[in-house]
């Protein structure tokens, strides 16, 4: 025999190692799905906000109370993530992003998939990226120049 021994993997080995693959692959293809899913649900709760609290800075109370009770309605369902500071974030999400993004509403249709909305490069000037999360986007509401914001963004 010669020094050289080849190592052969068992056919066992290598099935365990394609399928621990997929599964790895799917996993975090399901992760990236949610994380886009909740970006896309806190612009909605943005917009809706947003149209329930206009009428200017005379009604700022009225807001106050608005989203104080919104917060305590959605923890009491949905647990963690709806203080009303996490909602004045998504109104602020919406407004930054409010020209830039076309999403249907669940109540007046469907909402856009990742694979339909625009890449990180927004050819068509529409979407998220499904290549960046919440905290991103909440990072990138601090950069109030627009074109600042995208170049960031593409980052």
């Amino acid at each position: 025999m010669s020094d050289m021994q080849t190592t052969s993997v068992a056919p066992d080995e290598l099935l365990f190692g394609r399928v621990a693959s997929i599964l790895e692959q799917a996993r975090g293809n399901v992760l990236r799905a949610v994380n886009s899913n909740m970006v896309i649900a806190y612009w909605l709760i943005g917009s809706e906000i947003v149209q329930a609290l206009q009428g200017g800075e005379e009604r700022a109370e009225y807001g106050k109370q608005i989203i104080s009770h919104l917060s305590q309605r959605l923890t009491a369902r949905y647990g963690k993530g709806f203080s009303t500071s996490n909602l004045w974030y998504f109104k602020q999400f919406y407004l930054a992003y409010d020209s830039r993004v076309s999403i249907l509403h669940p109540t007046g249709g469907e909402l856009i998939s990742p694979e339909k909305r625009s890449p990180a490069g927004r050819e068509s000037g529409q979407g998220f990226s499904p290549r960046l999360g919440w905290s991103h986007y909440r990072a990138l509401m601090r950069v109030q120049d627009e074109h600042a914001r995208q170049f960031y963004e593409q980052e």
